[in-house]
């Protein structure tokens, strides 16, 4: 696999396309965002709209294809990660109760790993443990802090982010941890840009309710293709919002990461819900790596 710390012109793929989070990290925090050309073996079997590499069993792609897809993705971890039936809701767990709960019934790294989980976010102190989240343009946010002890993957669609599930994420860690704000390294994975999140008048009014600051993330548009029975429409900078809420938390700006990469934009690497609507959904992986 190679890390793209920049797009280039995909003409002659000679190997698997993924992205590592970059950032500052301790040497043992180790993340893997895939594409939807993660694996150039099926190149060949690519089935628009899944791509080749759909992780999603919930988006009506054939299960057979998806697992086959999540076993390819395990050889490049450590174990099965924990997917989450992400519900745009305000909840994170930690997967050490689990895995200690697994571990005490002598359960096997795949059977760990088939708990409906209804979250957003999940945690864990554990090596080898993988947390994710699938996205198609909602952001998917890593976390770990400056000593490489903990990590989280948070899914934060706009829905999740008014519900407030990265200020209870990072609260609930912070306290569980006995962390620090300033202990903590965010970095924002793929996801879609301001000029391509076309939101409405509802979005924005429960944005501005929950904070007026919010409103220097809208801006409305004029065009006459958007203005539909006199409701207002706005691009909004989830993204702005996003950071303006962890720096509320105490996090510092420094230790706050962004990749630029617009997953509407880029049709040949990654999944947009908001491009094609029926999609598939790739996965924003992080683990600590066992010393």
């Amino acid at each position: 696999m190679n890390e793209l710390n920049a797009l280039d012109e995909l003409k002659n793929i000679e190997t698997n396309i993924s992205l590592k989070a970059n950032w500052n990290a301790p040497k043992n925090v180790k993340t893997l965002i895939t594409t939807r050309i993660f694996n150039i073996a099926t190149m060949q079997h690519v089935v628009e709209p899944y791509g080749n590499f759909n992780l999603a069993l919930h988006v009506d792609d054939n299960p057979q294809d998806v697992i086959k897809n999540r076993e390819y993705l395990r050889k490049s971890l450590p174990s099965n990660p924990y997917w989450l039936n992400q519900t745009h809701g305000n909840h994170i767990i930690n997967l050490n109760s689990i895995e200690d709960s697994s571990h005490a019934n002598n359960a096997t790294d795949n059977t760990a790993q088939n708990h409906v989980l209804n979250y957003d976010a999940s945690y864990t102190t554990n090596s080898n443990t993988v947390c994710a989240v699938m996205t198609a343009d909602c952001l998917p946010i890593l976390l770990t802090n400056t000593a490489g002890t903990v990590v989280a993957a948070i899914h934060a669609g706009w829905r999740g982010v008014l519900n407030g599930i990265i200020t209870t994420a990072i609260k609930q860690i912070l306290t569980q941890e006995n962390l620090s704000p300033e202990d903590i390294l965010i970095h924002i994975a793929p996801s879609i840009c301001k000029q391509h999140f076309i939101a409405g008048g509802d979005v924005y009014d429960s944005f501005i309710a929950l904070d007026p600051i919010n409103h220097k993330f809208f801006d409305q548009i004029n065009n006459a293709d958007h203005i539909q029975s006199n409701k207002p429409t706005y691009h909004c900078d989830l993204i702005g919002i996003a950071q303006l809420q962890l720096l509320n938390l105490g996090i510092l700006t420094q230790n706050i990461s962004l990749n630029d990469v617009c997953t509407y934009c880029e049709d040949k690497l990654f999944y947009s819900y908001r491009r094609n609507n029926i999609t598939g959904r790739f996965a924003s992986c992080i683990w600590l790596q066992k010393n």
